[in-house]
């Protein structure tokens, strides 16, 4: 009987040995796409034209190891919606629009409580129409997890503002509570942005008085 156990505790330990051989190596690849996708906002650099697939390529070795890695999801979304500012065909523009959200939405089942992944996810939805209850729930989800972070807050401001319309009441104040936090982070960004989605009613004046209900900035009427 002990031997039997011995020997079912060495596989046991020999399997996870395994899995976190993989998860490692996975992270390698993943770690250094990420070193790479940092480099292209430096000033100055300029980007090989083949440096995008071959990140998605290596990011694809990745998942290939560890389909769940949710690190290795996050930027494979990133850069498949990258690949959409480049599209030159509509219908190869859409397949990128959409593998980058279900790349989103696979990796927030692993982290349910990444900020910025949900505001990315609102972007991929945005960018196909998808201006529905899952659009808003990201964009609720974002402000949930990133309440104070200033990528969450403009990324969310410009993606709900573009969906303003279509908005019901409570997702507007949903919007204008981005807003609110947001104009404390970078006025000047802020009334740039209401106005590129002509709401300039939307605009806040910082060192004007808070409203009646503690607001910094207008609420509109519609």
């Amino acid at each position: 009987m002990m031997r039997k156990l011995s020997i079912l505790a060495i596989a046991v330990l020999c399997g996870l040995s395994f899995l976190a051989a993989r998860q490692v190596l996975s992270d390698f690849y993943t770690h250094t796409s990420a070193l790479e996708i940092e480099a292209w906002s430096r000033p100055g650099f300029r980007r090989e034209a083949d440096a995008l697939p071959q990140v998605i390529a290596r990011l694809g070795r990745a998942l290939a190891i560890a389909p769940d890695n949710a690190w290795a999801l996050e930027f494979m979304g990133a850069m498949q919606f990258e690949t959409v500012r480049g599209a030159t065909d509509p219908e190869a523009a859409v397949a990128a629009a959409r593998a980058s959200r279900d790349s989103f939405r696979r990796s927030l089942w692993q982290r349910p409580t990444a900020s910025q992944t949900w505001g990315n996810l609102a972007l991929a939805k945005q960018s196909m129409g998808e201006i529905d209850g899952e659009f808003f729930a990201a964009l609720e989800q974002s402000v949930r997890y990133g309440p104070w972070e200033p990528r969450v807050l403009f990324l969310g401001l410009q993606t709900g503002l573009s969906a303003w319309d279509r908005a019901s009441p409570a997702q507007r104040e949903l919007i204008l509570g981005m807003r609110d936090r947001a104009v404390q982070r970078n006025a000047a960004l802020v009334n740039r942005i209401a106005r590129d989605y002509n709401r300039p009613d939307l605009a806040c004046d910082p060192k004007a008085p808070k409203s009646a209900d503690g607001k910094p900035c207008p609420r509109p009427s519609s």
